[in-house]
Parts: structure tokens; C-alpha cells; sequence
């Protein structure tokens, strides 16, 4: 199985996967068959909904989540980690082309990015079973008109990618949305796979949480769950240190050479 960004996925009908470990309980809700999932996560309602809207500094790496926050055994996709600058997030999927990219990501002034991907222990055998994949993505700009013209574009897009539903979740920071999108099989089964995305503001951040699993054990749950701990990162209620560094290529932020790699965010 492919594990790619949300657009990307739709485009080459590849998927991406994903678990937490709490008590089962069984609920209507967005992603399953007739309507019903039964799922692990508990429902997300914590975090804060609006509240400071300022400038926080960089890098964008300290933002996201450590292994032993998440709820369950997580490890880190080392390759599929790591820093953004402004040539790979103008190369990424969010746009049609790099020169739009690039135009648009001088416009909004972003300086920092980063990617991490966790993989649950078991893989897919384990998203059969109720776990999932997840996948984060944290953008640093220079200011918050910057951030709010960047979360309206990639909330549009999101909105507007074939086979995307915009779907309920409870608000988390100055802005948010939810969707989900059902494309492809777990592994080499026959379960569908379902994604579930959560965006959201804060202040000059605009941040994202993948998270891929079998359809009828998935709700957007999981992914708010996770967003409400990097939420609290960026609000200073818990720690925000920078994780341990690992052996991937870093670049001037603000340069727009061509980077050695070609992944871009969410690919």
C-alpha cells in the first residue's frame, strides 16, 4: 500500500493508513457503513476554541507532537520526516504548479515548515484491527494575515478535491475545519480506508493532521485529538521543545533553490 498526501492520494489512487488505545465504544458518526463506526477514540472535545491570535516564533518542528504524547504506541516514518522551506512547500501538493506555489507562498511569507509521520506498531495488519496512520504538518509564516489568507486557500482546497466531504468536528484555535475522504483499501484487503483531516489557525501557524484507518473504526476524532495537543504546544500549556534531530536534509527557509529532495508536504 501507498502512503500519500490527501490530494495526491485522490490523483493516484494511493492511500495512507492508522490507532489509539482506549475503551471501544460504538457511535454514529461520519466514515462508517450506514452511519455507525465503532471506534477506540474517544470523542475529541477538549482544546481551546479561539483564544489568542498572536505571532510565535519558530521553527515549526516544535509544534508537533512527541511519541510518548500520542495515545498509543507510535513509531516515527524517519523518511517521510522532515523540514519545509519555501521551495517545497511551493512544490507541494497544495498547488497546480510550483510557479503558483512560489508566488503565493512569497505573498504570504511563509518562513518555516516541518512534516512528521508515525506509523502504528503492526502497520496495516494493525489499521485492521482499529489503529491508524497519522500524518502532521506544521506552517510557520511571518505574520497572521499571512497564516489566515494560507488557511482560507488550503481550506478551499481541501473542500474542493474530488471525493472530499467537509464533516463536523468541534473548533479548535482562531480557525478550523474537518473532512474525510474514503479512497482504496487497507493493505491488501478489502476494507475500504478512510482519511480523516483536521486544520486549523493559531495565530501565525497553520497546521494539519492526517490520520488513515479502516472505514468503521475512524472518525475525525483521532486526528482532533492530536491537534489539541500541538494546540496546546503552541498556546505555552505544555512544553514545546524541538524534537530530537534525525538524518534528514534541512535548507535556508527563505531560499528558492531547488531542494535535493523531491517529497513535498503530505507526499
Amino acid at each position: 500500500m501507498r502512503r500519500l498526501g490527501w490530494i495526491a492520494a485522490l490523483l493516484a489512487l494511493g492511500i495512507v493508513l492508522g490507532s489509539t488505545a482506549v475503551a471501544c465504544s460504538s457511535r454514529s458518526g461520519n466514515g462508517g457503513s450506514n452511519g455507525t463506526v465503532v471506534s477506540k477514540v474517544p470523542k475529541s472535545t477538549g482544546g481551546t476554541s479561539g483564544g489568542p491570535d498572536t505571532t510565535m516564533p519558530g521553527p515549526a518542528s516544535r509544534y508537533t507532537p512527541a511519541t510518548d504524547e500520542l495515545p498509543a504506541k507510535f513509531d516515527v516514518d524517519v523518511d517521510n520526516t522532515f523540514t519545509q522551506n519555501i521551495s517545497t512547500f511551493a512544490s507541494s501538493y497544495w498547488f497546480s504548479t510550483a510557479q503558483d506555489g512560489n508566488t503565493l507562498a512569497q505573498q504570504w511569507k511563509i518562513i518555516d515548515g516541518y512534516k512528521v509521520e508515525f506509523t502504528p506498531n503492526g502497520l496495516g495488519a494493525a489499521v485492521l484491527q482499529g489503529s491508524y496512520y497519522v500524518s502532521v504538518e506544521v506552517y510557520l509564516f511571518q505574520d497572521t494575515v499571512g497564516a489566515s489568507q494560507a488557511y482560507a486557500y488550503i481550506q478551499k482546497r481541501l473542500a474542493n478535491t474530488p471525493g472530499s466531504s467537509v464533516i463536523n468536528a468541534n473548533q479548535l484555535g482562531n480557525a478550523s475545519s474537518a473532512f474525510q475522504i474514503i479512497s482504496g483499501t487497507v493493505a491488501s484487503s478489502t476494507t475500504p480506508a478512510i482519511y480523516h483531516r483536521f486544520l486549523w489557525r493559531r495565530g501565525n501557524i497553520v497546521a494539519s493532521v492526517q490520520t488513515t484507518g479502516a472505514q468503521g473504526q475512524m472518525t475525525i476524532d483521532a486526528a482532533r485529538n492530536v491537534a489539541v495537543i500541538m494546540d496546546n504546544r503552541m498556546l505555552g500549556k505544555t512544553p514545546a521543545t524541538e524534537p530530537t534531530p534525525i538524518p534528514t536534509p534541512s535548507f535556508n527557509y527563505l531560499s528558492t533553490a531547488s531542494p535535493s529532495v523531491t517529497t513535498g508536504a503530505g507526499s
